[in-house]
Parts: C-alpha cells; sequence; structure tokens
C-alpha cells in the first residue's frame, strides 16, 4: 500500500536572499515629512501662559545673561566664592587681635571666637552672640 504525499511546490530562501529585510528597510527610509504621532509643530514663540512665571520676579534681570557659555556664567559667581573666602579669612585672622575683655564687651565669648578664628576659610561663620534675631545660630 503506496500513499502518495502531494509535494507542494514551495519556493526555498537561500540564506543570501534578503528581499524582505531590503523591504523593510525601505519602509524605515526617511521622507522628510513628521509623523502623525507627533503632532504639528509648536511655534518657537513661547504663550503666555508659559511666561507667567516671569511675571512674579522681582528682578527680571537676573534672567540676563542666560544665553552665555557656562564658563562666562561660572566666572562671576567664582569671582564671589573666592571674595568671600578672602573676607572670612581676613575677619577671622583680625578676630584673633582682638583681647578677651572687649569681646565681652561686644557681647561675644573669648571660647566663642576662639572656635570661629580656628575655622578654615571655606567654611560659613558660626553665631557668635546669642541675639534673637540672629537667624545663622548654631544648633
Amino acid at each position: 500500500m503506496t500513499t502518495s504525499l502531494s509535494a507542494t511546490p514551495q519556493t526555498a530562501l537561500k540564506k543570501h536572499d534578503r528581499s524582505d529585510a531590503l523591504q523593510h528597510a525601505r519602509r524605515l527610509q526617511p521622507t522628510g515629512e513628521r509623523p502623525a504621532w507627533l503632532g504639528p509643530r509648536a511655534s518657537l514663540q513661547p504663550t503666555k501662559a508659559e511666561l507667567a512665571w516671569l511675571s512674579g520676579l522681582r528682578d527680571p534681570a537676573a534672567l540676563e545673561g542666560l544665553a552665555l557659555p557656562w564658563w562666562q556664567m561660572a566666572l562671576p559667581a567664582m569671582r564671589n566664592l573666592v571674595g568671600s573666602w578672602i573676607t572670612r579669612s581676613r575677619t577671622r585672622r583680625d578676630l584673633t587681635q582682638i583681647d578677651a575683655r572687649t569681646l565681652r564687651d561686644a557681647g561675644i565669648s573669648p571660647g566663642a571666637a576662639a572656635f570661629e578664628a580656628a575655622q578654615p576659610f571655606w567654611q560659613a561663620p558660626v553665631a557668635l552672640r546669642d541675639h534673637p534675631d540672629n537667624t545663622n545660630a548654631a544648633a
């Protein structure tokens, strides 16, 4: 008993046949059109709603210069930082020259003055007096 199988002729793809990949690549080629899922292009000018936060600024001039390179914006900040370090160093050096009686007359304990004078220049100063309005009081 012989069974005959009907053989359907199939076109065998060879390993080097890349026709499907080429068709897929052609579909992915950029056409220069904006995809529909991105929506319409927004205008380059900001809307009034986007600029509403600017109305609360006291000094809009603070935003000037934001188009400068980063190093031109960083230089003034570095200059201010180094200037404050120099001022702290000079102040702490002068604090060591004041005698204990003058410090007590100013309401500063000599121990607090010695502690402040021993701090490195990069650390912010601590409050030397216990004054109720002093917001820089050490906790």
